[in-house]
């Protein structure tokens, strides 16, 4: 194949083959010119596609944009001061205006907003979360958990990951306490994003 496809080639552009790299031969093009031999081996061109790339340090963190950085700590929600326990908190009005809302229909809310968080970690521990309490809540718990989801999001991830330590009313929360249970992930389950229940 290679040598009908140089029989057709131009004089001034056929290919020879070489094998400068061990175990490999391939096609290095050349000029054709009357001149020596020497100066027509100096024109020698390998593709840049087997070019091996020179040896670099790795990036300084300092300057790497894609350097993933540890957020702020987060600072505690800021809430009325009237409010000294969860069921204040419950009982004040909702920051979203859902305070009439039914319970079954909460329940099903709190199964999309456990999935669709700003942060992949998050999806991941409360989907799962979601998956396997939200069935068996009581609505004063599933009113619970959509309060401590109206939370920013990085503040919700070192709240459920223990890397902060949530202020009252959160910090003596039930449900809180399952999230960081659940977050802790002793058994070392390999988890994913759960199917939707398409009767939900």
């Amino acid at each position: 194949m290679l040598r009908s496809l140089t029989s057709r080639a131009p004089a001034f552009a056929r290919p020879r083959l070489a094998s400068s790299l061990p175990g490999r031969a391939f096609a290095v093009w050349t000029p054709r010119s009357s001149s020596s031999s020497s100066s027509s081996s100096s024109d020698d061109r390998i593709h840049p596609a087997l070019v091996e790339d020179p040896p670099v340090a790795n990036p300084s963190t300092e300057t790497d944009p894609w350097t993933l950085k540890t957020p702020p700590m987060p600072e505690p929600p800021k809430l009325d001061p009237a409010i000294k326990s969860m069921d204040d908190l419950i009982n004040s009005p909702h920051p979203e205006g859902r305070d009439r809302e039914p319970t079954e229909t909460l329940r099903k809310r709190l199964v999309y907003e456990s999935r669709k968080r700003g942060i992949l970690e998050m999806d991941l521990i409360l989907s799962t979360f979601a998956r396997d309490r939200l069935a068996n809540m009581s609505d004063r718990e599933l009113r619970e958990y959509d309060r401590f989801l109206t939370l920013p999001d990085w503040t919700i991830y070192y709240y459920v990951t223990g890397k902060a330590e949530a202020p009252e009313p959160w910090r003596s929360s039930a449900v809180l306490s399952d999230l960081l249970h659940h977050s802790a992930n002793k058994g070392k389950t390999v988890r994913r994003m759960p199917d939707l229940d398409p009767q939900q």
